[in-house]
């Protein structure tokens, strides 16, 4: 490294800085940072209380081993979470990269600067949490302090190697969604290897290399430093052969079959926004990716919920199912209003253009929720949920998580690209976005859990939901009409935040 790779590490710090503030949502993220700063807090002091129990609940599970055995045994587990908790908030380095492609620095120099500055992000310690009174707990009579820093520094590592992987993995995925059989085929490996061999198998390797780094052993770290080393070069190899792919890419697609939905014409004005919106998830990458996507967590979610006892508690039951009706509609909708920020000026020619659109908007999910629905009946016909379960998440989701959704429309003022790519992945997420949809994966769950909490009984409880649900969804109109009121009143501010995006 030299003085150049410093000084242009300095100033790409810079730039992330700084990229918050200029951009056409920082009003918005303003507020919704705050609900992120909640939920943040929240989520430590979880993490804080597991780290604290850990200890005795290994003491009771396992007498004769030591809590700090366990914890390394199941090592992976916690590089499988951290792995999952990666698609929520980290990006692609590539889709930073391109802006600095015209400036006289080398690509690779550029792409190694982000590739480092994920490494330092402060996510990356967000486990240490956990570990932090875990160590302390467990090590201190044994090892003391240079124990404790030895088990910090060694997970440090692995989570770092880690979000490397998670980057590999993602930047295949976004290039074919087929790519999501890659970690899929690694993690069914790995989980076969917990069991074969009987003896030296994937547990025992966690507790030695775990028990390595307390101890200081080179070779423990050794290994996790080239495990690092490897996941970065594999990393910048890719991203950098994924740069070059699109920005030298000349080949024109060329639409081979057109669909008109030619039946939605009966239906009117809203018909037509119906086969707009239709098309936007078909035709364009970014939406037509996130559907993909969701279809795939739903079946996955869906399979381990109905043949596996993983997750048989109430809270997790409940939460898979508002998650899989939810999923498509909180990805399309968490983008409400961005995508016709590229054609905006046009849809205000006429009174009623948006009101339409946003009825529109609301079928086509409302009409998507059949998809789950049918997902679901594994779930039922293995009785982890009933009918009537199913049913009232359903319409839990059709009226009370796209009436928080739809919200987002009055908001969002900034232009998504059509011709999304890999390149600019989100750079239009703001916080507001993420606290919406922080709030509709769990409150709807949290709504379930303390109506049954209050009534003694089950069937009465879901009838509830069941009931505020399908009012929420048959008053649709008068809500929709709200957020198209609001958003009128906005629409100078939001037109103008559209054009500025569009601009950049």
């Amino acid at each position: 490294m030299n003085n150049q790779f410093f000084t242009l590490f300095k100033e790409i710090r810079t730039h992330r800085k700084l990229a918050d503030k200029r951009h056409p949502m920082y009003e918005g993220n303003k507020y919704g940072k705050g609900f992120m700063i909640f939920f943040g807090l929240l989520m430590l002091a979880y993490l804080l209380l597991i780290g604290v129990a850990l200890p005795s609940l290994f003491r009771d599970i396992a007498p004769s081993m030591e809590p700090y055995h366990i914890f390394n045994k199941g090592m992976w587990f916690l590089l499988l979470a951290d792995f999952l908790s990666r698609f929520t908030f980290q990006k692609n380095p590539a889709s930073e990269v391109k802006p600095y492609c015209l400036l006289p620095v080398r690509r690779r120099d550029v792409l190694d600067v982000h590739l480092v500055l994920n490494a330092l992000n402060s996510v990356n310690l967000i486990w240490l949490v956990l570990l932090l009174p875990f160590g302390c707990l467990t090590l201190w009579k044994y090892f003391h302090l240079a124990g404790i820093i030895g088990f910090l520094l060694g997970y440090l590592i692995l989570i770092v190697a880690n979000s490397y992987w998670y980057t590999i993995c993602r930047t295949l995925m976004n290039e074919h969604l087929l790519w999501a059989l890659l970690p899929l085929g690694v993690y069914g490996i790995m989980g076969a290897l917990m069991f074969v061999p009987k003896e030296k198998n994937l547990f025992w390797v966690g507790m030695e290399w775990g028990e390595g780094f307390i101890q200081w052993e080179p070779l423990a770290f050794l290994a996790a430093i080239v495990l690092l080393c490897a996941m970065f070069i594999l990393c910048r190899m890719l991203q950098s052969r994924i740069i070059d792919k699109e920005i030298s890419r000349t080949k024109v697609t060329r639409l081979k079959r057109v669909t008109d939905y030619s039946f939605l014409e009966r239906f009117g004005q809203i018909g037509e926004y119906m086969r707009l919106e239709l098309k936007l998830l078909t035709r364009n990458k970014v939406p037509r990716t996130q559907v993909r996507t969701g279809l795939v967590l739903m079946i996955m979610f869906s399979v381990m919920l109905a043949f596996t006892d993983t997750y048989d508690n109430e809270f997790m039951r409940y939460f898979i199912a508002v998650y899989n009706f939810s999923v498509l509609g909180i990805m399309v909708l968490s983008q409400c209003m961005m995508f016709e920020g590229n054609y905006l000026d046009g849809l205000m020619s006429r009174k009623q253009n948006i009101l339409s659109l946003l009825k529109a908007k609301y079928y086509v999910q409302c009409i998507a929720l059949l998809i789950p629905l049918l997902i679901m009946i594994a779930p039922v016909v293995q009785g982890k949920l009933s009918p009537l379960d199913v049913l009232a998440c359903l319409f839990l989701t059709s009226g009370f998580v796209f009436f928080i959704m739809f919200q987002l429309a009055v908001y969002n003022k900034s232009t998504m690209n059509l011709n999304q790519k890999v390149m600019g992945r989100n750079s239009s997420n703001n916080w507001l976005q993420t606290a919406f949809i922080m709030v509709c994966f769990f409150l709807p769950v949290f709504l379930i859990m303390a109506i049954n909490a209050i009534s003694p009984n089950s069937t009465i409880s879901t009838w509830t939901i069941f009931a505020i649900g399908l009012i929420m969804t048959l008053i649709h109109p008068l809500w929709l009409r709200n957020v198209y009121n609001r958003f009128m009143k906005r629409r100078y501010a939001n037109m103008d935040g559209f054009r500025q995006s569009r601009n950049n």
